[in-house]
This record gives C-alpha cells, structure tokens and sequence, in this order.
C-alpha cells in the first residue's frame, strides 16, 4: 500500500511545528544572565539583542507561514487530514512555547498559562466526544480571534521587549498586563462558545455540517 507523501502546505506546517523549541532556545540565550523572578528592568538591560531579534523573527515567521499553508492549501484544495490535525498542534506548540518564556521573566501570569491548556484540553475533549457521536465541531470564529490574540501577544512582548532594551521607558509591564487579562477573556469566552456549540449539535444530531479544523 502506497503512503501519500505530505503536500506543501502540510509540509510548511510541520516546518512551523519543528521551529517552536528554537524559539524557547533563543529566548533562553536572550534572558539567561538574569535568572527567574529578577525585575523585569534588569532582564531588559541585559538581554542580548540578538538571540532575541533571531526568536522574534522566528516567531514571526511561523505566524506569516500559518496563514500562507492555510491559503495554499484552501486555494488549491490541498486540504488533508493530516494537515487539519497538525495545524492546530503547530499554532498551541508556538504560542505557549512563547507565552512560557516570557511568563519566565515575569510578564506574562502563571493563570493564564493554565486557562489557555484548559481551553485547549477542553475543546479537544469536546470534539472527541462529539465525532464519537457522528457530530462535528465546525471552527468557530471566536477560536480565530483566539489563536490571534494569543498570536498578538506572543509575538508583540518578545518584540516589546527587543525595543526596550533600547528605550527603557517603554511601560513594558502595563502593556503585559492589559494583553494578559485581554487574551484571557477571549479564551475563555472562547471556551464557552464551543461549549454552547456543543449544547447546540447535540440538540440537532440529525443535520449534517461541513468539517472544519478547530484553530
């Protein structure tokens, strides 16, 4: 039996997945003459710029290859299951890899970490049981606003910080903050959502929907 080798935009996907742990190495490099719980002036006066720019860069390009595999693959009707599945994998991997980093250095709260696993678990969790049933989870556009803020602040701090260490009245910390709180409620609204979509199919078991990923 012949395997089907992955197409572009699975193949660009998986190069996305593969790029996360560089990202948590080249921020470790930045920050690692500081240690954790330092103040976050003294992280930014030490940091060195250019294992930072390299994890900022490569943040940003894992955020431009996610929406170019995505219109690859929908404009040439490559989609695949393989790619429905690692896609999503590929989006968590790189922001909480992010997010981890910088709860390190103190500007992003440990609650936040465990809200965005829980949302993740939970409409995993969901979607199971759902297919389990014959029902399918449709992507909803409130977990797209979610999968972009995370994306916003992930890649917004790493680079707030690159230019704090150049300008130091930057509010680097109130900006965290808001953006903390901000990705919070959209996750959790986020959960919510799903949780109601579930409520929803459950209740018209009998309709057929279109498949689509869970971003």
């Amino acid at each position: 039996m012949k395997h089907r080798r992955p197409n572009l935009p699975t193949l660009i996907t998986i190069a996305r997945l593969f790029l996360s742990p560089f990202v948590v190495l080249l921020f470790y490099l930045a920050v690692r003459r500081t240690g954790y719980g330092a103040p976050i002036e003294e992280t930014l006066a030490q940091v060195q710029p250019g294992f930072l720019t390299a994890a900022f860069l490569i943040l940003l390009l894992q955020e431009a290859s996610d929406i170019v595999d995505g219109e690859l693959a929908r404009r040439n009707k490559a989609v695949t299951d393989l790619g429905k599945l690692l896609d999503p994998l590929a989006d968590t991997m790189s922001h909480i890899g992010a997010l981890l980093c910088l709860m390190w250095v103190g500007l992003v709260p440990l609650w936040l970490l465990i809200v965005i696993y829980y949302r993740e678990a939970a409409v995993a969790t969901m979607r199971t049981l759902a297919a389990k049933h014959g029902l399918v989870m449709a992507a909803r556009p409130s977990g797209k606003i979610k999968s972009l803020s995370q994306a916003v602040i992930a890649s917004g701090l790493v680079g707030l910080m690159l230019a704090a260490h150049y300008v130091p009245t930057l509010p680097v910390s109130t900006i965290a903050d808001v953006l903390s709180w901000f990705v919070g409620a959209v996750t959790l609204f986020s959960l919510f959502d799903y949780f109601q979509e579930v409520r929803r199919l459950t209740r018209t078991a009998g309709i057929q929907g279109t498949e689509e990923r869970v971003p």
